[in-house]
């Protein structure tokens, strides 16, 4: 059975499963020596400023290229953590190193930092979260830093970095984007919204978000600090504002209405002047990533999953 969190904070962003202690510490059980770039999961670790900041990756095995040819870079996702979560923790309730094995992508799992008191770990997505917030913790410039030395060890295409993030993780992503594009191509949202209050992106940006209409931590129809550009009308106008935000900046128009399962609704705009933006609405769905060993409705989807086809579907366009 999956568990249902329901901590009482402000924006409520815990993280599924919490297996390091505190922020400083790297888990023991990984393939590789710290710093190492080879396939499978190392341990990283940077400074931001004077900051020491630390990150796993998780690099895939794939075949030697044939005759002589050479093989293309590498997509990276950068997958955020929630409240009080760890590198470690999201990297087991996601599991996208199977995925980053399957579709060839790199995938990195930023550490956040440990602030103290009852929910240590953050981020500083703008108007939240926590001790980050609070201490002005330069978190987009650890993603920045991060991104960057993955791109000077390993092939990665910088037409396709992504970020994907779980409640105060998914604030992050958003505040990323406002500030760090047009290095970043889209962003995955899992229970989270837009705490950005000046959300002026360099480039359009594509946005797969997932959430719950019943999520107490971050609400399915949470206020966005930032406004859309352009009012938004039809099936947009219905939607999240943090959704709305980016209907409007990607130039999005003519949305649908699908069901691809009987409580699991996507509306996608893919007549977008720039990037692609969809949303799953999980009818009765609450705070946690939504897999097929979750709990009913959100058993319904696999987060993970479509969250990577539509990166996927991201580079072909």
């Amino acid at each position: 059975m999956s568990i249902r969190w329901r901590p009482t904070f402000p924006w409520g962003a815990m993280a599924v499963s919490a297996v390091m202690a505190s922020a400083g510490c790297a888990p023991g059980n990984l393939l590789g020596t710290s710093g190492g770039w080879i396939a499978g999961t190392t341990t990283h670790f940077i400074a931001v400023g004077t900051t020491p900041r630390d990150y796993l990756l998780h690099v895939p095995h794939r075949a030697p290229a044939l005759n002589g040819a050479t093989l293309p870079p590498y997509p990276l996702l950068v997958v955020l953590h929630g409240s009080s979560g760890t590198a470690d923790g999201i990297r087991h309730t996601t599991q996208m190193d199977s995925l980053s094995d399957a579709y060839g992508f790199l995938v990195a799992y930023p550490q956040g930092t440990n602030g103290g008191g009852l929910f240590p770990t953050d981020w500083n997505g703008g108007a939240c979260c926590g001790a980050a917030t609070r201490d002005n913790v330069d978190d987009v410039g650890f993603i920045s830093a991060l991104a960057t030395e993955i791109s000077k060890n390993l092939p990665v295409d910088p037409n396709r970095i992504y970020i994907a993030g779980f409640s105060s993780g998914g604030i992050m992503a958003h505040h990323a984007a406002c500030r760090l594009a047009p290095m970043i191509a889209a962003i995955a949202v899992v229970s989270g919204s837009l705490k950005d209050d000046n959300c002026v992106p360099g480039k359009a940006v594509g946005l797969i978000a997932v959430h719950g209409t019943i999520d107490d931590q971050v609400p399915y129809d949470d206020i966005a600090l930032t406004r859309p550009p352009v009012p938004v009308t039809g099936i947009a106008a219905q939607l999240p504002q943090s959704v709305q935000f980016w209907v409007a900046t990607d130039g999005c128009d003519s949305g649908t209405v699908t069901f691809p399962s009987p409580d699991v609704a996507l509306t996608s705009f893919s007549s977008c002047t720039g990037a692609k933006v969809v949303l799953y609405t999980i009818e009765g769905g609450w705070h946690e990533w939504p897999s097929i060993d979750s709990d009913a409705p959100l058993s319904e989807l696999s987060a993970s999953k479509v969250i990577v086809q539509y990166f996927e579907s991201q580079s072909h366009q």
